[in-house]
This record gives C-alpha cells, sequence and structure tokens, in this order.
C-alpha cells in the first residue's frame, strides 16, 4: 500500500516546513508561496481520493472518456491527470539488463501516401526511405522485461550508444544482420546475430523474437489510439512498456506501484 508524508512538502521548492492559514491551504517558510495541502501532485488539482479512482479506471481502460465516466471528473482535470501518469511510467523502466538480451528497431507512423499534403510537400522521407519515427529497445531474456526510446536522430551513435548504455557486465546480445548493429563490439559486448536478409529467423536460442513481439504490442495499441503527436508519442510508448514489463502484477498491485510513484 502507498503512505503518504505526515509533513506535506511545498509543491514548488520541496520544503518541508510551513504553517496553516486560510481555507485549508499552506504557506511555505521558504519561497513563501500558498498552496493546497489537500493536492498531492503540483498544479493538478486532484486529491489522494481522486487519484487513487482515476488510476483504477486507467488501468481498466485507457479511454479518457472512460475515466472520466467512472471518476465524475473533469474532462480537462482527467486530461492533465494522465498526461502525469504517463510521465510517472516512461520514468519507471529498469537501469540495464545482464544475461542474454535481444535488441532491435521499428519505426512508427502512417504511410508517406496518407500524410497530410502540408507534411508531404514539406520535403522528402528520412531514414530508410521513410518519415516513420525511429524506435529501439532492448529485451532481457533473464526478467522478460523492455527497455525502450523514441529517437529523434536515428544514427550509429543513437542506436548502438541506447543499446550498449543498457547492457549490464557480462550481457549477451542477440540481434538481426543489420550491419550497424554489429558496431556494438566496439564496446565489448558478446554479440551473435540472425540474417534476416537471407532468410534465417532462428539459430538455436539466437532469435529476436521476444522483442519483435512487443513491437506488434505496442504497434496494435498505438493503431488503437489514432493520431498521435511526435511530442506525446514517447509518453505513450513509455506507457505500454509500463504496461508490458509489470504484465503479471494483479491490477491491485500495478494500481499501488503507480499511486507510490506517483507520490514519491
Amino acid at each position: 500500500m502507498y503512505t503518504i508524508a505526515t509533513k506535506p512538502k511545498c509543491p514548488y521548492c520541496s520544503f518541508s516546513r510551513s504553517w496553516s492559514v486560510r481555507r485549508s491551504k499552506r504557506k511555505c517558510k521558504r519561497c513563501r508561496r500558498e498552496w493546497s495541502a489537500r493536492f498531492v501532485i503540483n498544479h493538478i488539482r486532484a486529491t489522494r481520493q481522486d487519484w487513487d479512482r482515476c488510476v483504477s479506471a486507467f488501468l481498466v481502460r485507457r479511454s479518457t472518456t472512460y475515466v472520466v465516466e467512472q471518476t465524475s471528473l473533469g474532462y480537462c482535470q482527467v486530461v492533465k491527470m494522465l498526461n502525469h501518469l504517463r510521465g510517472v511510467m516512461t520514468a519507471d523502466q529498469p537501469e540495464r539488463f545482464t544475461g542474454v538480451c535481444e535488441a532491435d528497431e521499428t519505426f512508427i507512423g502512417g504511410q508517406w501516401r496518407n500524410k497530410r499534403r502540408h507534411i508531404r510537400k514539406r520535403g522528402t522521407k528520412k531514414g530508410h526511405g521513410t518519415s516513420k519515427t525511429p524506435i529501439v529497445g532492448v529485451y532481457s531474456r533473464r526478467t522478460s522485461q523492455i527497455i525502450a526510446r523514441v529517437l529523434e536522430l536515428r544514427n550509429e551513435t543513437t542506436v548502438i550508444g541506447f543499446i550498449c548504455s543498457r547492457l549490464g557486465p557480462g550481457a549477451i546480445l542477440y540481434t538481426d544482420g543489420y550491419k550497424m548493429n554489429r558496431a556494438v563490439k566496439k564496446y565489448g559486448v558478446r554479440h551473435y546475430y540472425v540474417d534476416h536478409d537471407a532468410g534465417e529467423f532462428v539459430r538455436g536460442a539466437i532469435h529476436t523474437n521476444s522483442m519483435e513481439g512487443f513491437w506488434g504490442y505496442l504497434k496494435r495499441n498505438l493503431a488503437s489510439i489514432g493520431g498521435i503527436r511526435k511530442t506525446k508519442l514517447p509518453y505513450f510508448v513509455g506507457e505500454f512498456i509500463w504496461r508490458y514489463n509489470h504484465r503479471k502484477l494483479t491490477r491491485r498491485e500495478q494500481k499501488d506501484l503507480l499511486l507510490k510513484l506517483l507520490l514519491e
């Protein structure tokens, strides 16, 4: 279960010393700002009970309209709460993996011919002849968890640098046969690959099927949402990574974990 500190901290400077003023408000001794002790998240007018109901509904069905119906909160208020919640879920990813890992890339976005006219007039496609947004991910066979990142620029530094930064000492990496992936040996990583272009997808224990399965899970869920702004895409991706990594927990355990992360 989650707990709340007995001495509320200032949401502006995190100072713990304050005094009560008027209408359930408190005044910080350091920054001298007034704030309400009833609202547990900075700049979001929602109580602990509001967050409890919001998280419970969000875990059942991620639709904003559904959360509004289940909580009786305002639509704009729920949007702010869900945006903050997705940010917390995005930040809650494993640091590093050890043991056998898989790494792969994918691209998120609609087809070029379906883009709006003003976007198609803006310029040519990018990155492997596509205008889609690249995502790189690492899967741990030991923990069955994912670490992934949405990339603004796709090159050896961003892709291989991210993969190697998420591998602990002694990790073994499996990838496909894309030539850039072989650069991980520069970082001292034991690397094996299967050549998809030659029709090889599995060679003993060497494959990337687990990563491919997660990409399918991610794309199905993103497709059900519809259009997503590029600035918001990392938060939606982070949400589904969190759901995937904690899929073995019960819904009550997921809710308790999210509330703990929210109130830390």
